[in-house]
């Protein structure tokens, strides 16, 4: 599956498209985050350089063959609002992970989200057929975890002493995944929740 890294997929809905994330998406994405992005994330990114090393970081994971990094343009405007991620993808195990997600202010508590997490899972469950998708979350980051709980993931548990941010923070991590047999209703919840908020 080299083919995936050297030619990535571009994941498009009618209302967002998932592009494949490059060096020249630096400065929008520097431009359009804020205090709140780094909150609860694994390092905290304050200068257009700290960006740079950032997305050149993700790229890099793209060309070792570990993640598919992207960033989401909403389609209405051709406006970049935010960034997500596929990562520790092991084709043998067929399982990966999403995280690395953020967007800018307007776009949180969107359909941008939704959107989002329902393309990456369609593409690992129909296109990879994958086994399992797993999501960690920072334990005292309760609004991620309702927001990965209304997706219809389940709760693992939690890992305890995960990591050492890079404020020397401890964390817990919140631990969900997804597998082959409940994407069905998964699914369906998205397309449910998708016609709701259309009507």
């Amino acid at each position: 599956m080299l083919e995936i890294y050297q030619n990535p997929p571009t994941l498009e809905n009618e209302r967002i498209k998932l592009i494949p994330m490059e060096m020249d998406h630096v400065q929008p994405l520097f431009a359009m985050s804020d205090s709140g992005v780094w909150e609860f994330m694994l390092t905290e990114v304050k200068t257009e350089k700290q960006m740079h090393h950032w997305v050149e970081k993700a790229v890099e994971l793209r060309r070792e063959g570990t993640a598919l990094p992207f960033v989401v343009i909403l389609k209405e405007t051709n406006q970049l609002v935010g960034t997500t991620r596929l990562f520790n993808i092991d084709f043998n195990q067929k399982a990966c992970e999403i995280g690395s997600t953020w967007y800018g202010p307007r776009f949180r508590r969107t359909f941008v989200n939704s959107d989002c997490k329902f393309l990456l899972l369609q593409f690992c469950f129909e296109e990879m057929r994958f086994i399992r998708v797993q999501l960690k979350t920072d334990e005292r980051n309760i609004r991620s975890q309702k927001a990965i709980e209304r997706m219809g993931a389940v709760k693992e548990g939690v890992l305890r002493n995960e990591r050492i941010l890079d404020n020397g923070y401890i964390r817990n991590a919140v631990l969900y995944s997804i597998t082959k047999e409940e994407w069905p209703t998964v699914k369906e919840g998205f397309i449910r929740r998708n016609a709701l908020y259309e009507s």
